[in-house]
């Protein structure tokens, strides 16, 4: 049985022989063996088909992902819809314990403590930000899918060991020399193993801000802190429904898409914007591939000085 586990709730990833092969060894890699007793809350179920459809049923815990033959895109592709669909799934699913967040994290304070980078809205820079910060002494927790628990009203990151990282093509060569692939995981980069296997606290959260000089760093506190917040916590639901908003998907439109029942998680963003608002916010100045550096500086005394 292969599980991808989350936080408590595990997904039960089922590969049919319709699918394409390569998905097999993927599936291997992100997920983990359990024995026959291990237990799972979810499940998917990958298989060829005539169209490239996900169906989502939130009554019986159930997914459905068929993919049509000759999908455009090639694996790397194929690979990251598999990861949304999954991700994507097990946060509309269950009863809203975990919150999926649009971001990267890793861990500060020799583990004791998580920092968090989000899309605030404005673009890419999260991830290379993360590998940055991590490379000057963190080790990594996640990226893309920042799942997300408040326990006793603290925002604590659920490390993901097994999941890979994005790395854009043109800071590549920069973060990992050498890298040929799309997708990377924690030990094919530099920056640290994943070394936490609980859920790490959350003490400060950075939004990369194109619109700031590389470098520079502004607080943000309520309510632009708040407004900063709302791309994190509601982007990937809203693209599990409109594939059309991802800048890669497997799917055509939102008719590609269908949900059991409708679900209202405008409540339940509220809560978790309450929670993250809780945390120190900065936007972080964020440039061209070259400008990294001095962007990771900042973040990283801001980190140690905590001003």
């Amino acid at each position: 049985m292969s599980l991808l586990t989350i936080g408590n709730r595990s997904l039960e990833l089922r590969v049919a022989k319709s699918a394409p092969p390569s998905l097999r060894h993927f599936v291997t890699r992100i997920t983990r063996a359990e024995r026959p007793t291990g237990q799972a809350t979810q499940s998917m179920h990958v298989c060829g088909g005539d169209r490239t459809r996900l169906i989502v049923d939130t009554c019986k815990n159930e997914v459905l992902l068929e993919l049509a033959a000759n999908l455009p895109g090639g694996q790397a592709t194929l690979e990251i819809g598999i990861l949304q669909a999954a991700a994507r799934s097990m946060a509309v699913l269950g009863n809203g314990d975990l919150a999926l967040l649009h971001g990267s994290a890793i861990t500060t304070d020799e583990g004791k403590s998580a920092v968090a980078v989000l899309d605030g809205g404005r673009g890419q820079g999260k991830t290379s930000l993360a590998l940055g910060l991590a490379a000057r002494g963190g080790s990594l927790l996640v990226d893309e899918f920042a799942f997300t628990v408040v326990r006793h009203g603290q925002p604590c990151i659920v490390p993901m060991p097994t999941m890979p990282w994005h790395l854009r093509a043109d800071m590549a060569a920069l973060l990992v020399p050498g890298a040929a692939e799309r997708l990377l995981y924690p030990v094919d980069l530099p920056a640290g193993a994943l070394a936490e296997h609980r859920p790490v606290p959350l003490s400060l959260i950075v939004i990369p801000d194109h619109g700031l000089p590389a470098g520079e760093l502004r607080e943000a506190p309520a309510p632009a802190g708040r407004d900063l917040l709302h791309a994190a916590v509601t982007d990937h639901e809203a693209k599990l429904r409109n594939p059309r908003l991802d800048h890669v998907s497997i799917f055509d439109s939102p008719d590609d898409v269908s949900i059991g029942r409708n679900l209202c998680g405008a409540g339940r963003d509220e809560r978790m914007i309450d929670a993250l608002s809780a945390v120190s916010i900065v936007r972080a100045g964020i440039g061209r591939p070259h400008d990294l550096p001095a962007s990771v500086m900042a973040v990283s005394r801001r980190i140690v000085g905590g001003t």
